[in-house]
């Protein structure tokens, strides 16, 4: 059996306890601890649950609060019309929500 030098020893137990960084890392997927806060606060527009209603012809339409109205074909996952206030993932968020229908 081969054995550690006492100044490689030394280094190694200097690396492992060091009291300087009491800051933990957190790994993925492990929570926080702060409590959820909504999409207009974490900066996270992408979290945004749209107001949705079933028009007469039965359309749906997906309203958010930017004032992006998405409706889409009643019995298909496709977009029918969008307002020019709509980003990227405005559409995917009501195709998200259409698809569960």
């Amino acid at each position: 059996m081969k054995t550690i030098p006492i100044f490689a020893l030394a280094l190694l137990l200097a690396a492992c306890s060091d009291p300087a960084s009491p800051e933990r890392v957190r790994p993925a997927g492990e929570p926080s601890g702060e409590p959820a806060s909504d999409a207009s606060d974490s900066g996270r527009p992408m979290d945004e649950v749209p107001e949705q209603q079933t028009l007469a012809d039965g359309g749906r339409e997906y309203r958010f609060d930017n004032g992006c109205v998405i409706v889409l074909e009643p019995a298909r996952a496709v977009v029918r019309t969008e307002s020019a206030d709509c980003q990227l993932y405005h559409r995917d968020i009501a195709l998200l929500y259409a698809s569960g229908d």
